[in-house]
This record gives structure tokens, sequence and C-alpha cells, in this order.
């Protein structure tokens, strides 16, 4: 086995040097190498100094980020069935109540472009520290809240620790992703972070139904769970090496350098997409009240887990589709789920309701899945977490305007002509986003799928 790993150091180092490589590369032996124990290594080349490292390592890691983007991301959707009990206890409007599952998006926003370098200097695992300190803080907050302005300081907490994972967890998890999971690392990772959104309100909703104090109650569990996570944490590999590590500058998110036609299509489809998840999450139980004064907290909780789990379900279940082709289907399959909602709005039909998050949720599983993919593929290893993190500040501003924007409409014509006017919105920007990919030419493009010569950029 030693001549064997000496081999295959020479071969690499020749390599190394005759292409004056200076960034990351990995490369990845499979089958070549002795069985048992040593089945999946990964060579990695840092400068001038190569290790193994152990894929069990690797799948570890990968998992334990995974399972804190989970986490991270059910916290900010978990309130939504809870909100009715807010609404009695501090006397909340609609409006109100809008503001406060929007605001977490200015935390987020605020993470993304504050913590935007931060990362390729610290490494990305204090970072994500941070994040599940922040969320901590915030579930604090959450059990001692007396009025709104409890809630407002809540939910900004928790976008801060949402931002944090968005952009650094993404990077973190395709980095360290071992053999075999690398080429839809991405994939999993946003589907993470979709499935977590997807789960918040299905827990929430089942904690009104059964819970005689949800709003401390569920607080308290995710506040176990992080806690477990900070141990788990603490016992990954960091993915960036000390020696591509670099001195801070702070710099605001920026899109790619080249390639942004694409880009900025891609980041309207992503806008259309997540907006109308924002919606559900925000205004379904409103929604599900005007059509049936008896709809329950657990039936809104299902209802945006549907879209949301729609969303996760698509990344994982069509994860094969080339970029192409899963942008293609995300864009229908999203646009007919807001045709459907503009139906469901219309006849107030809850049925339809629940079929409108389906299908939105799963075109938006889609189109994001992609978007991402795309994104990682053709930009460098030096402008990745800028452009994904820039990415994620416009799906999350999107996020939130429309739906402040939303109520805003709804105090002044009603709820149904804000939920149709809000459809049309979504549409119409989401044919621009395709517009503009038409444009760039990326449906003539052949698509890369290898999301592992990404990490080697």
């Amino acid at each position: 086995m030693r001549d064997r790993e000496d081999e295959c150091a020479w071969a690499f180092r020749s390599m190394f040097l005759a292409q004056r490589v200076t960034e990351i590369t990995d490369w990845q032996f499979s089958g070549n190498l002795p069985s048992g124990n040593f089945t999946e290594w990964r060579f990695v080349e840092r400068g001038e100094h190569a290790i193994f490292a152990s894929s069990r390592v690797r799948s570890f890691s990968f998992f334990v980020i995974l399972a804190g983007v989970v986490a991270i991301m059910a916290h900010t959707a978990m309130p939504t069935p809870i909100y009715s009990i807010y609404s009695k206890e501090f006397g909340l409007t609609t409006l109100q109540v809008t503001e406060v599952y929007a605001i977490y998006a200015l935390g987020v926003i605020a993470a993304l472009v504050a913590f935007n370098s931060l990362s390729n200097t610290t490494g990305r695992r204090p970072l994500l520290m941070i994040g599940l300190i922040c969320s901590v803080a915030s579930n604090l907050v959450f059990l001692n809240a007396s009025s709104i302005a409890f809630l407002f300081a809540a939910r900004l907490l928790t976008g801060l620790a949402a931002g944090i994972f968005m952009g650094t967890a993404t990077v973190a998890a395709v980095e360290v992703a071992p053999q075999g999971i690398a080429q839809h690392s991405a994939v999993w990772a946003t589907a993470a972070n979709i499935f977590g959104l997807g789960l918040g309100p299905v827990i929430g909703g089942l904690g009104t139904q059964f819970l005689d104090r949800p709003q401390d109650d569920l607080f308290l569990g995710h506040l176990a769970v992080i806690a477990v996570l900070v141990v788990l944490l603490l016992m990954t590999r960091e993915p960036l090496a000390r020696s591509d590590r670099v001195p801070f500058s702070w710099k605001g998110p920026k899109p790619p350098s080249g390639n942004r036609l694409t880009y900025a299509g891609l980041t309207m489809v992503g806008v259309s997409g997540m907006a109308t998840l924002g919606m559900l999450a925000g205004l379904t139980p409103h929604f599900l009240s005007s059509f049936s004064p008896h709809a329950s907290g657990l039936a809104a909780g299902l209802v945006v887990g549907c879209g949301f789990g729609g969303s996760a379900l698509a990344q994982f279940a069509f994860r094969r589709l080339t970029i192409t082709r899963g942008l293609v289907s995300g864009v229908c399959v999203m646009s007919l789920g807001l045709l459907v909602l503009i139906a469901a709005i219309f006849f107030g039909s809850r049925v339809l309701y629940a079929c409108a998050a389906l299908l939105a949720g799963l075109g938006q599983g889609l189109s994001i899945a992609r978007s991402i993919q795309e994104i990682s593929l053709k930009t460098s290893l030096s402008e990745r977490v800028s452009a994904v993190n820039l990415f994620y500040v416009a799906l999350y501003t999107g996020a939130a305007v429309p739906v402040i924007g939303l109520a805003f409409i709804e105090k002044s014509f009603g709820l149904t002509t804000a939920g149709l006017a809000f459809c049309l919105f979504a549409l119409a920007f989401a044919a621009i986003g395709v517009l503009q990919l038409i444009r760039a030419g990326m449906w003539r493009k052949e698509p890369a799928v290898e999301l592992s010569e990404a990490v080697k950029t």
C-alpha cells in the first residue's frame, strides 16, 4: 500500500508542478487503492503539503453541516403556525404579523453582507459556530417575549443565524463532500435548506395542536437540538485548510466576474420562487382563515410544509436532471403552481391552495438547485462564497419585500386582490428571468453536471 501511495503522490506532484497550480486541487481515487478501511481516500494538495483525508471523516463532517442547516432553517419557519397565538396575546394586525415574519430577511441580508469574506480568513467552522450562537440567542428572546418588540429582535437573530448558514454552510458542504456525493453536493446543500424550511412549520403546527404552551416548548426543544449540534460541529473537519486562508478584507457580496447575464437570469427565477414560498409561509394562516373560519394552526403548518417539502423532494428526486432540463422543468411547474394559486384564491378552495403550494414548491426546488449548481460550476474558488451570498441576498430580499407589499395592498384592497396581484408579479418576474437566460444562451449550452469539478476550480 505504501508503494501505491508513493506512486500516487509522485504522479500528482509531477502534474502539480507541470501545470503550476496555485489553488486547491482535489484528485479522487476510488477502486485503485487497497480495499478494507482504505477503499476511499481523497488526495488533497495544499501548496507543497499533501495529506490523505479519510472519506469517513468527510462524510461525518458533511452530514453534520447539513443537519445544522436543517435545524437553523427549520427555526426560521417554525413560528408560522404560532403567529395566531402571538396575535391574540399581543393584539397584532395582519400587517404586523407579516412584518414579524419578513424582518428576519433583514437579518439574513445583514449576515450575508457583513460576514461575506470572513470565512475565507477564519475558516468555515468558526463562522458556523457564530450562527449557532445567534440561534441560541433567538430562542432565548422568543422564550421571554412579552411584546412585538421581542418578536422583532428574535426574528432578526434568527435571520442572522440563517444568513450565516446559507452562504458559509452551502460552500462548506460542497468543499467537504465525500466521493460519491461531491457531484450532487450543491443539491444536497440546497435541499437541506428547503427541507428545514418545510420541516419548521410542520413542527410548529404539531406544537400548536398538541402542546399546552407551544410558544415555550418548541423553542426549548430547539435549544436542545442546537446544543447537540455545537458538540458535533466541534468534532467535524474544517473544510478550509490554513494554507488557503487569506488576510481579512471586507467586501460586499458581488456577482461573478463572468457569465453575469446568466447569473442575473438565475437570480430572477430564484427570486420568483422564493417570494412565492415566502408568501405561503407568511400569509397561509390568513388565507386559510378567509376560506374557512375553523382552519387550525396544524392545517396552516402542513400546507406551508407541503410547499417547502415539495421543494426539498424535487431537489432529491430529480437530482440527476441536467441543469438545463431542471431549470426548464422548474420554471414550468412553478408557473403552473402560481396559476393554480390564482384559482385557489379566486374560488376560496383549500384543496386547490394545498395543490398550488406543492406545485410551487416542486418548481422552486428544481430551479434553485440547478441555479446553485450552475453558479458553483462557473465561478472560481475566490469568488464562489461572494456569488452564492449575493444570490441568497437577492432571494431573501425577494422573499420579504413582496410579502410586505402584499400586506399593504391587502389593507387597502382586500386579501383576494392582494393575493392575485402577488401571483401575477411572481409570474412576470420568472418570465423576465427566463428571457435573460435565453439571451445568455443558457438553453444552447451543454450542461456540466460534475459538481466535483467546481471544487477543483
